[in-house]
C-alpha cells in the first residue's frame, strides 16, 4: 500500500502541479498556476492541511509561423544590412520568465481550494529598419546608403492575473487507490497589467538620414503583457489510473473562459471598415495532456513520465464578442518529465518539446480578408489574410512543493 501511495503522489506532483505552464510566444497564452500535490501519506490533501510551492517557467520564442508553415527567412532576411553588407534577420524574439507562488488547503478530505499568484518578466526583441548615411562596398559596388536593422528590446514585468480555484475528488480517496477523477472550477482575476509601457524606438522622419528617437509612451505588445485585462472562469478535469503495477496513466484538461471582448488597449490606429479589430482581445485559452509515469527506484522517490500535450488560444471565444485583435494558435508537444520526493518536499521538472505549431486565422484576419475581397470582382485576384506568430522550440518548467502538517505512517 505504501508503494502505491508514493507512486500516486508522484503522478499528482507531475500531472497537477505544473499542469498549466504554457509555452507559446507571440500567441499570448499565460502562466495560470497549478494545483498543489497532496499529502505524503495519501494522494489527496487531507482536511486542515496546507501545501505551499512555486512553479517557474522559461521559454524563448523566435520561430515565425503562418498556419503550419514556418517563415524560415525571418531568421536571416528583412532585417536590413550591416555596414559590411551582411543581411540580417527580423524575427521577433520573446524571452519569458514566470514564477507562480501556489497555496492549497484541504477543506475536507475530498475538497481543496487553491490560490496561484504569478509574477512575470518578459522581453520582446525586435528590429527597426533605418537608412544610414555614408558609403560602403556591397558586392563590389559603392552604395551611398545602407538599410540597417537596429535590434532593440522592450520589457514588461510585474504581477500577473491571480487565480482562485477549487477541486473535488469524484471518488472517496480513502477507498480508491488505483484511480480517481478530480473536477475543478476557478476564477481568474484581472490583477495583471495589460497596458504596460516601455521606451519605444522610432524613426524621426524629419531628419535627412533619419534619427533614432525614443518615446516613453509606447504600450507593449499583448504577447508580453503580465495580464489580459479580463475576469474569467475556468473548468478543469484531472485523473489517473493504474495500468500495471507501478505504472500509471494520467490526463488533465483545462479551459479558461474570458467573456470580456477586449481590454481597451490599442494595438494600432483603426482601419476604415475594421474598427474594433485594432483593440487587444481578452482571449479564451485551453490546455490538455495525457501520459504515463512510473517509479524507477525501490524507495519510490524518483519517478519519470512521458506525455503528449496540446495548448493554445482559439480564434473565437465561447462567450462574449469577437471584434478584437488576438493571435490565435496552438502547439503540440512531447513532454518528458521527472519528479523527486523526500518527506514533505517534492521537486518536478517538465520540458515540453514542440513538434507542431499552428498560427490559425483570426477573426481580425477574416474581417480584413472579407473587406478587401468585397472590393474585388475577379475571384482569381481575391486575397487570403492570415497573420504570423512566433513560437518556442521548448519550455522549461520547474515545480517545488512543501506540505505543512504531520506526516502519518502508512
Amino acid at each position: 500500500m505504501k508503494t502505491k501511495l508514493y507512486v500516486l503522489l508522484t503522478i499528482l506532483s507531475i500531472a497537477f502541479s505544473v499542469n498549466k505552464t504554457f509555452a507559446q510566444g507571440c500567441v499570448a497564452v499565460r502562466q495560470m498556476g497549478g494545483n498543489m500535490i497532496c499529502s505524503s501519506n495519501s494522494y489527496n490533501l487531507p482536511k486542515g492541511e496546507l501545501a505551499f510551492g512555486g512553479t517557474y517557467r522559461y521559454f524563448h520564442s523566435f520561430r515565425h509561423y503562418v498556419g503550419t508553415e514556418e517563415q524560415e527567412y525571418r531568421q536571416t532576411t528583412q532585417g536590413g544590412f550591416d555596414y559590411a553588407g551582411n543581411e540580417k534577420g527580423n524575427a521577433v524574439n520573446i524571452y519569458s520568465h514566470a514564477l507562480d507562488i501556489n497555496f492549497s488547503y484541504g477543506i475536507t478530505d475530498r475538497f481543496q481550494v487553491n490560490l496561484a499568484i504569478p509574477y512575470v518578466h518578459n522581453e520582446r526583441s525586435q528590429v527597426l529598419r533605418t537608412k544610414t548615411g555614408g558609403k560602403v562596398i556591397i558586392d563590389g559596388k559603392e552604395v551611398d546608403q545602407v538599410l540597417e536593422g537596429i535590434r532593440y528590446s522592450v520589457y514588461a514585468q510585474g504581477l500577473g492575473d491571480i487565480r482562485f480555484s477549487g477541486n473535488y475528488w469524484v471518488f472517496d480517496p480513502a477507498k480508491t487507490t488505483k484511480g480517481n477523477l478530480l473536477l475543478g472550477v476557478g476564477v481568474k482575476l484581472n490583477t495583471g497589467s495589460h497596458d504596460e509601457k516601455d521606451m519605444g524606438l522610432f524613426m524621426n522622419t524629419k531628419s535627412s538620414h533619419g534619427n533614432l528617437v525614443y518615446d516613453s509612451l509606447v504600450t507593449m505588445d499583448q504577447a508580453i503583457q503580465p495580464g489580459d485585462g479580463g475576469i474569467g472562469f475556468s473548468l478543469e478535469l484531472q485523473g489517473f489510473r493504474q495500468l500495471y503495477k507501478g505504472v500509471y496513466g494520467f490526463a488533465n484538461g483545462y479551459y479558461l473562459f474570458n467573456p470580456k471582448e477586449s481590454n481597451g488597449t490599442f494595438k494600432s490606429a483603426p482601419k476604415a471598415g475594421l474598427e474594433g479589430y485594432n483593440i487587444y482581445a481578452c482571449p479564451d485559452q485551453y490546455f490538455a495532456r495525457v501520459g504515463i509515469t512510473g517509479s524507477i527506484l525501490k524507495d519510490q522517490s524518483l519517478t519519470l513520465s512521458a506525455a503528449y500535450r496540446i495548448e493554445g488560444i482559439p480564434a473565437y471565444d465561447v462567450f462574449g464578442g469577437q471584434v478584437a485583435y488576438r493571435r490565435p494558435g496552438l502547439v503540440m508537444a512531447a513532454e518528458p518529465g521527472a519528479s523527486f520526493r523526500k518527506g514533505k518536499t517534492s521537486i518536478s521538472l517538465l520540458v515540453p518539446i514542440n513538434f507542431y505549431r499552428n498560427r490559425v486565422q483570426s477573426a481580425a484576419d477574416i474581417a480584413d480578408q472579407n473587406l478587401q475581397n468585397s472590393q474585388i470582382d475577379d475571384d482569381a485576384e481575391k486575397v487570403h489574410v492570415q497573420g504570423d506568430a512566433a513560437f518556442a522550440d521548448y519550455s522549461i518548467n520547474i515545480n517545488y512543493t512543501y506540505r505543512f502538517g504531520k506526516v502519518k505512517k502508512s
